[in-house]
């Protein structure tokens, strides 16, 4: 009976450091991309959170920081399974919802039957919202002190009313990022 018991202790104690070692991990990532800050103007930012070792929820934002140009806002949700050995880390496939906003300048062209010329008789902007679905696929590397380092694209397909707004029916994201993982 004492080799039974000692069996389950051991059997239970074994299966709690397993579970503290998973509890312990760290479940959150935020990255952010330089490259897109730098040459486009543009913040790409990303949050995940880990729910286990191989899946994750999260959401990216990119939006133009250019004040000349003030056309193109992204916010997209998207779900990742990892396939590396690492706990979240290595190559990934995801599945993404972009909601884009797009501001556009309307024109309104009138007909001039004396002179025979077209002329524009008034411009305004007009904000319009489409929502897609996409896929993406990426990796993520996790290196020392927490460092996280990742690189990922997707491509998306938009839905909307294109005969009252002209925009492109695919849309993007992409990181080059570098965060840190708590």
């Amino acid at each position: 009976m004492k080799q039974f018991l000692l069996g389950i202790t051991l059997i239970l104690g074994t299966i709690s450091i397993n579970a503290q070692e998973t509890d312990n991990q760290r479940k959150n990532d935020v990255l952010a991309d330089p490259v897109l800050l730098i040459a486009v103007p543009m913040a790409n930012v990303s949050y995940e959170r880990l729910l286990s070792e191989n899946k994750g929820l999260g959401i990216n934002a990119m939006i133009t920081l250019d004040p000349e140009d003030e056309r193109f806002t992204q916010f997209s949700a998207f779900y990742r399974m990892y396939f590396g050995k690492k706990y979240a880390s290595g190559f990934f496939l995801e599945g993404f919802i972009p909601v884009t906003t797009v501001s556009d300048d309307i024109y309104s062209y009138n007909y001039d039957d004396i002179t025979q010329n077209y002329y524009t008789s008034s411009l305004h902007r007009e904000n319009f919202t489409t929502v897609g679905i996409g896929f993406g696929i990426g990796g993520k590397w996790v290196m020392k002190n927490n460092l996280v380092i990742e690189a990922s694209g997707g491509i998306a397909r938009r839905f909307g009313d294109r005969d009252k707004h002209y925009f492109e029916e695919v849309t993007g994201k992409v990181m080059g990022g570098i965060g840190y993982r708590f």
